[in-house]
């Protein structure tokens, strides 16, 4: 399975490392990188990536600004430095995971692994509820 990537980060440093690591992953595809919290927003929701590695601290938009401003339900990666943000991100529904700069590469492979199990669950509820007898069933209970 490969999903979509988009990252955003304000640092180039780290925007460049991040997608690198999503480059060299094979079950990645990089869809875009940005500097920009609002052309990024902007971004997610015209290409609709699977997921976003999103920095937290950035001018104009920071990332919990960004997630609430999000029309499209993809997986979210936080990035900081600080560890402090992690107990607010998992108050937003869009956030599977939190690192912390400098994103290593084992940390990094197990966001990822941790995202596709989450996809292929949600692949495989929306195939379950697209049957005719279960959705008959739901209309019955409803």
């Amino acid at each position: 399975m490969t999903l979509t990537a988009i990252v955003i980060d304000d640092s180039p440093m780290q925007r460049l490392a991040t997608g690198k690591l999503v480059k060299n992953n094979p079950n990645l595809k990089l869809r875009g990188t940005f500097d920009n919290p609002k052309i990024g927003l902007q971004a997610v929701n015209l290409l609709r990536p699977d997921v976003v590695f999103l920095d937290v601290e950035m001018p104009g938009l920071n990332g919990f600004e960004v997630l609430e401003s999000l029309e499209y339900d993809c997986q979210v990666i936080l990035n900081s430095t600080r560890s402090q943000f992690a107990l607010n991100a998992f108050q937003y529904n869009h956030v599977k995971d939190y690192v912390t700069k400098p994103m290593k590469k084992d940390r990094f492979e197990k966001s990822v692994d941790r995202l596709i199990k989450n996809q292929c669950a949600k692949q495989k509820t929306e195939k379950f509820n697209s049957v005719p007898v279960y959705k008959e069933r739901l209309r019955r209970a409803s």
